[in-house]
C-alpha cells in the first residue's frame, strides 16, 4: 500500500491534486492524508493608549490557536477527504510554519511520497516558497510537485 501525503492550503490551485490523485492512483493500492497546516498567530507589536511600546506578554499568554478557526479547518479537511470517496483517506491538522510542519509530519508518518503544487500564486512558473522549502529539505522522501495546475 502506497501512502501518499497531500499537503494542501485549501487554494483552488491546491484541491486540483485531488483529480491528479484519482488520475495516478489506484484507490485499492493507495493510502491518502490530507494535510493542512494553519499559521500560529503571531504577536505583534503592542502599545498603550498612549502609543508607548508595552512588553510582548509571555508566550504561554499568547493565544496560540483560535477554536473557531480549527474547528472551520477541520470542516475544511473533512470536506477535502469527501472528494475521494473510493480512497482510504485520513486526515490531519497542525499549525505552525508550514514547511517545516510539512517534513516532521511526513517523516514521522513514514510516507511514500508528497504530492503537492508548484505554487498558488501568480503564473510565473515557479515553485513557491513551501515547494521550494519542502524540496529542499525533504530528501527522505519522493517529492512530486505537479506542473501546470
Amino acid at each position: 500500500m502506497k501512502k501518499i501525503l497531500l499537503p494542501i492550503d485549501g487554494s483552488p490551485r491546491s484541491l486540483r491534486t485531488i483529480q491528479e490523485i484519482k488520475q495516478s492512483y489506484d484507490p485499492k493500492e493507495t493510502e491518502i492524508t490530507i494535510l493542512l497546516v494553519t499559521p500560529e498567530p503571531r504577536p505583534h507589536k503592542m502599545t498603550d493608549d498612549n502609543d508607548e511600546v508595552k512588553p510582548m506578554p509571555d508566550h504561554d499568554e499568547i493565544k496560540s490557536v483560535d477554536e473557531n478557526d480549527a474547528e472551520v479547518s477541520r470542516q475544511l479537511l473533512a470536506s477535502f477527504a469527501r472528494m475521494m470517496p473510493e480512497y482510504k483517506v485520513d486526515t490531519a491538522l497542525r499549525f505552525g510554519n508550514p514547511g517545516p510542519e510539512i517534513i516532521g509530519f511526513a517523516k514521522e508518518g513514514g510516507f511514500d511520497a508528497i504530492l503537492m503544487t508548484r505554487s498558488s500564486r501568480g503564473c510565473t512558473q515557479k515553485m513557491g516558497s513551501v515547494s521550494t522549502y519542502i524540496v529542499r529539505n525533504a530528501s527522505f522522501i519522493d517529492i512530486t510537485v505537479l506542473k501546470g495546475i
